[in-house]
């Protein structure tokens, strides 16, 4: 049970990674999260019409954002969820960003889910799905009771 909990921590710990990354727009702390030679990654950014699918493509996408964005004001990473099987895991995350392209103000609400997997003792991702918040109020108005 502590090697689960260790590993939890340690995905955790490249969760604040990814936000550290975009906080400080540090192209190499973005980049530092993924293996870099996994054949099937997978990249997903909301604003995309289609995922990336190679290393070269999601490089140059952390790059692009590092370019666009002349300031960040936050970054900020909750509602943190990790599970372990064996050499893979995944991490379920909100974040909320606000930053300036050329003087105009950008925010972005998302959910993110990471799958990784332990590459030499260290965990690395080799997927990554951002979506935008759903609304959830009105989830809950559909939702049969099933009480009394």
């Amino acid at each position: 049970m502590a090697a689960r909990k260790q590993d939890r921590q340690q995905i955790a710990a490249v969760i604040e990674q990814y936000r550290r990354g975009f906080a400080t727009l540090d192209v190499e702390e973005f980049t530092a999260i993924w293996d870099h030679d996994y054949d099937h990654i997978i990249y997903i950014p909301q604003e995309a019409a289609e995922p990336l699918r190679d290393w070269a493509g999601v490089e140059h996408y952390y790059k692009h954002v590092a370019g666009f964005f002349t300031r960040v004001r936050t970054m900020t990473v909750g509602d943190v969820s990790v599970e372990v099987f064996g050499e893979v895991a995944y991490a379920f995350c909100r974040f909320h960003f606000e930053g300036e392209v050329k003087g105009q103000r950008h925010l972005a609400d998302g959910r993110n889910t990471f799958i990784l997997h332990r590459k030499g003792g260290t965990w690395k991702v080799i997927h990554y799905h951002e979506s935008r918040p759903g609304h959830l109020p009105a989830l809950q108005q559909q939702t049969p009771d099933h009480g009394g």
